[in-house]
């Protein structure tokens, strides 16, 4: 069960899985395909000037922020992380599928003389199920673009036989990231399967009853995550990035106790996890490497991961 709704845009009985950090939070990212390359093609809709002034501020477009090209000594650790740090390197593999993507339609775009398609720059996609506490509490909630993605500046829909082009051209990059997820998605799959029963685990659940009286200590209204999750929101959506950071830095302090059980428990279970599945993660040993070398020569691009 691969997650990619948007975060922090939060859902009937429990807040979204992933975060978007294309800071887009009404944007879908796609279970297989690119990131933001589905961006419809007609132009936005122009707001009236009677209601400009009341029109509400864009959400903000990733930031820039460290990142390493490191690869990990252990690359599974990229397919199944137990842990908000490993989540960089899981959002860097899945990033890179996207750089390349990215790439692939630029490069056949440029063939045929048409632009781009409106579309978010690749960018890194942060999980709320695992979440990077640390990462949060100095980044907030916001996204941070890919190294090496392509200006976007210049993006616009196309017309006639050229939006037949785009479309071509966007199923061409997509079967590009399809090619990559095509080697680690099956069991990576599983084991975010196996990883949602932590959701209602005993400890997992008496655990995280603490954190609306801790929002309470801070005086943030937020007596569950949903709540909390709907302010972020309305401060990200507001252009308020000082209240936004504010609540990241809450959210780690109060999410905290509950994460340190859940990384215990997740731990555990991702030992059982590859020792279940330990042909499959011998071919992952094999493949993945191979194909993130074949991806840098063919695209001309880097894997990167987020990093403090």
């Amino acid at each position: 069960m691969s997650r990619r709704t948007p975060f922090p845009r939060p859902t009937a009985g429990r807040h979204s899985t992933r975060l978007v950090a294309s800071g887009a939070l009404t944007g879908l990212a796609f279970l297989t395909g690119l990131t933001g390359l589905t961006a419809c093609s007609a132009p936005p809709e122009q707001t009236p000037p009677e209601q400009a002034a009341a029109a509400p501020a864009p959400p903000p477009r990733p930031a820039a922020a460290a990142v390493t090209s490191a690869m990990p000594a252990d690359v599974v650790d990229m397919v199944l992380p137990t842990t908000g740090e490993q989540t960089r390197l899981t959002q860097g593999l899945d990033a890179f599928g996207r750089l390349a993507a990215d790439k692939a339609l630029r490069t056949c775009l440029a063939e045929h003389r048409t632009p781009a398609p409106p579309h978010e720059p690749p960018a890194f996609v942060r999980f709320s199920d695992i979440p990077d506490l640390p990462f949060i509490d100095r980044n907030g909630f916001n996204g941070v673009i890919v190294p090496g993605a392509a200006d976007s500046t210049g993006d616009r829909p196309a017309e006639g036989a050229g939006r037949g082009v785009q479309d071509r051209c966007m199923k061409t990059a997509a079967a590009v990231e399809q090619s990559l997820r095509s080697v680690y998605v099956a069991v990576q799959s599983s084991w975010f399967q196996e990883e949602s029963s932590l959701r209602t685990h005993p400890r997992a659940l008496a655990a995280l009853k603490g954190f609306g009286p801790c929002m309470a200590d801070r005086k943030i209204a937020a007596p569950d995550e949903n709540a909390f999750f709907a302010l972020v929101d309305q401060r990200m959506q507001a252009g308020d990035t000082t209240g936004e950071h504010t609540l990241a830095r809450a959210y780690s302090a109060c999410m905290k106790p509950a994460e340190d059980v859940r990384s215990e428990l997740r731990k555990a279970l991702g030992t059982r996890f590859r020792a279940d599945h330990r042909q499959e993660i011998d071919a992952l040993n094999t493949a993945l490497p191979a194909k993130i070398r074949e991806f840098e020569r063919r695209y001309e691009v880097r894997i990167s991961f987020p990093a403090l």
